[in-house]
């Protein structure tokens, strides 16, 4: 249970961190706008990722969920940086 609760922590902060940034890139408003909004839809994102990361088999897989999904996210906002 400790595998999956350290990935559900961790990995889920960093998730929902990449997520909103994604968003912040994503909409078309003001910038106190996107920033609130972050801050509304970051903590039950991260709530989301982390019963994600505990329906998982172990906490390796957690783990490889957790990174996979971030890959992603991270590829997604290094385009929109370099862009």
């Amino acid at each position: 249970m400790w595998p999956k609760s350290i990935a559900a922590i961790i990995g889920g902060c960093l998730i929902s961190i990449s997520l909103m940034l994604n968003l912040n890139y994503l909409l078309p408003l003001a910038v106190d706008t996107r920033l609130f909004i972050g801050l509304l839809v970051s903590f039950p994102l991260w709530i989301a990722a982390m019963i994600w990361c505990y329906g998982s088999k172990s906490g390796w897989h957690a783990w490889q969920r957790c990174l996979s999904l971030l890959l992603v996210s991270c590829g997604i906002n290094a385009f929109f940086i370099v862009m």
